[in-house]
């Protein structure tokens, strides 16, 4: 027996199958919309712990992390490197984003402790035109000191260099910039000890400071100058001594005395005779 299929059996078929098609893929385009979507971060360079204000940043000071753009800082760093080595300009606390305005190189940074180096410190003297080589002495530059003062021991006045090849920190209030020379005070780079000397010098002598060239760092041998020393480098006073040597004749060695005559006496002793020999004046 034939079976035969009739046309809207067919078509109602395919409908359902369409619509099952049309169904599955409703369905999981549903599912992917429903799925919460990851998102897009931004990776920011943030502290790991917190940076003290005019500090070097090294790199286990800082990491990169994630952040949601919304909350990314304005010129935030997103590369290490353009931290480390910098110095920060204000704190920075742990996980707080680095901003690229908020750190600097290092002679750019506020104040002197920067540019300090390890085991020295900064120390001020004071200066006027004449103490100071008339404003001719800048930041960068290296200075002698020269300190005259009275010797206990020796209970007059002395001159030397007790001190030579100081840097420059800075000049006057704190001015590290070379455009303008020193007019009434000097800070140098000195060790405890040199700040120790410095200060004994400027409290109870005089002192003044002599300007180097540029590149000379030879240490000249301190000889301790006295007024009679001075006197006896003067080239004058030595021009005198000379003319006075040549003109006075050369002085003659003097004879020793002739000794004075022997002579003999006769001394009886009980039948015995003695005689002696005496000098007489």
């Amino acid at each position: 027996m034939k079976t035969t299929i009739r046309p809207g059996t067919l078509f109602i078929g395919g409908s359902l199958l369409l619509g099952a098609i049309t169904f599955y893929l409703l369905y999981n385009y549903l599912q992917e919309v429903s799925k919460p979507k990851a998102a897009v971060k931004t990776a920011v360079v943030m502290a790991r712990v917190d940076i003290p204000a005019r500090q070097a940043i090294s790199e286990p000071m800082v990491a990169l992390f994630p952040v949601p753009p919304e909350l990314v800082v304005p010129t935030a760093a997103t590369n290490v490197a353009q931290v480390v080595g910098k110095f920060t300009t204000g704190p920075v606390k742990q996980f707080e984003q680095i901003r690229l305005k908020d750190i600097a190189e290092k002679d750019k940074v506020p104040g002197l402790s920067p540019v300090i180096p390890t085991g020295k410190r900064a120390i001020t003297i004071a200066i006027n035109d004449t103490k100071g080589v008339a404003g001719a002495i800048f930041p960068g530059d290296s200075v002698d000191i020269l300190c005259s003062l009275k010797d206990p021991t020796r209970g007059e006045q002395v001159t030397h260099v007790p001190l030579q090849n100081m840097k420059v920190l800075a000049i006057d209030r704190a001015i590290t910039s070379a455009t303008q020379g020193a007019t009434s005070s000097l800070t140098l780079c000195a060790s405890p000890e040199e700040a120790q000397l410095i200060t004994v010098a400027e409290e109870q002598g005089v002192i003044r400071v002599i300007l180097r060239a540029q590149g000379d760092e030879v240490v000249a041998e301190d000889k301790t100058v006295t007024l009679d020393r001075f006197l006896k480098r003067s080239p004058k006073i030595v021009e005198e001594k000379e003319e006075k040597s040549k003109a006075e004749p050369a002085p003659v060695a003097a004879t020793a005395p002739a000794p004075p005559p022997k002579r003999k006496i006769i001394i009886y002793d009980g039948g015995k005779t003695i005689e002696h020999e005496v000098r007489y004046p």
